[in-house]
């Protein structure tokens, strides 16, 4: 198998003197069939800023042109698109909350939890956007199945539900992907678990399926105990029955692994967690046609894992590493542009502007892989 990357193309670059974290940051691509959709965050990484706009790109030539757009979203059997859709978080002084099950702290930040059941119904809805062929996008609320659920404050405010991911699967089911600490025999978990859950009516609703909770290997990682939980899974189907997922665990305490679960009948069950590799953040994958799946993280910086045959291959630099969190965020987003080829958006921190000094960068580069 060979892997090439192509040359490096800007698509936005930050006002000169913007080198706080957040902004220029977390870009995610939404494939609309002829026309791939890509959105990335202009505010601050913080509860504070949910529901904030945030800046669109879209290609029709598979990354060749790019074009201010205002909204995109996922491609669906039925012809509409799809979006997950944030709301603004509501101070925590105005909302009355029950008592608090749990605290547990992320990156400096206090958060209280509580059963989801007892939060007010009025902060339990859930919204995605939608778009009908040949009409505008509207704000749609969906019901959403979630057995176990926490809510939590953070920074002063109360975030209400979202979904941070879609993934269609085979059979072009909507699969909705979360992380949240769960409550158990009314107990709630010491750390936050992936959850998994899936749409049969195109967005409309969504069951839970399952959950994989925290697991470590503490020979790998001997600060594990300490750690938040798993965060920001993703989910690659490679039949209808057989999936992976990958899970994060970097975290306020530092650089942390990431892990591989398995699933071979349709996410009701996964395989223990293993140990995947040891940095992974917002880990994105997506499967060519020519049955190569190619998986995107890092933290520090930005690699490509390629999986074929049954097999994990070494990871490819996209972005080298520099010093934490000044080379990149290490988020990427990941489309199939042929069936042999697939694009890479990612941010570069360090790339330069028009006056010749580092500019927060959204970048693109396109990936061949012959087999």
């Amino acid at each position: 198998m060979k892997i090439t990357l192509g040359k490096e193309k800007i698509l936005s670059q930050s006002p000169a003197g913007i080198r706080d974290w957040g902004p220029w940051q977390f870009p995610r691509i939404f494939d609309g069939g002829g026309i791939i959709f890509l959105e990335f965050h202009v505010s601050a990484d913080s509860a504070k800023a949910y529901g904030h706009p945030r800046k669109w790109l879209c290609t029709a030539d598979k990354g060749e042109t790019w074009a201010d757009c205002v909204n995109g979203g996922l491609l669906l059997p039925c012809g509409d698109l799809i979006r997950p859709h944030q709301e603004k978080a509501i101070p925590e002084k105005d909302v009355c909350l029950p008592e608090k099950l749990g605290q547990f702290e992320s990156y400096g930040f206090i958060r209280n939890y509580f059963d989801y059941r007892d939060i007010d119904p009025m902060y339990r809805h859930w919204y995605i956007q939608r778009k009908k062929p040949g009409g505008d996008w509207l704000v749609e609320e969906i019901s959403v199945e979630l057995p176990g659920w926490t809510m939590n404050t953070s920074e002063g405010v109360f975030p209400t539900g979202y979904f941070h991911h879609f993934k269609l699967d085979s059979e072009g089911a909507v699969w909705g992907l979360l992380y949240k600490h769960f409550i158990k025999d009314g107990k709630i978990s010491p750390y936050s678990a992936s959850w998994y859950l899936k749409s049969t009516d195109s967005g409309r609703s969504f069951r839970f399926v399952s959950m994989v909770p925290y697991a470590y290997d503490s020979a790998r990682d001997p600060g594990a105990a300490k750690r938040y939980g798993f965060g920001e899974p993703d989910i690659c189907f490679l039949d209808g029955n057989t999936a992976f997922s990958l899970h994060r665990t970097t975290d306020g305490t530092g650089i942390g692994p990431m892990y591989i679960t398995w699933t071979h009948d349709g996410g009701a069950k996964w395989t223990d967690p293993e140990y995947f590799d040891d940095r992974g953040v917002w880990p994105q994958t997506v499967r060519l046609g020519n049955g190569v799946v190619l998986a995107g993280y890092g933290r520090p910086g930005l690699f490509i894992r390629p999986f074929h045959e049954g097999a994990w291959h070494e990871r490819i630099a996209v972005v080298e590493p520099m010093e934490y969190q000044k080379d990149t965020c290490s988020y990427c987003a990941l489309a199939a542009i042929g069936h042999d080829a697939a694009m890479i958006v990612y941010s570069d921190f360090n790339y330069p502007g028009p006056d010749g000094m580092p500019r927060k960068s959204i970048m693109m580069r396109k990936i061949k892989v012959d087999v």
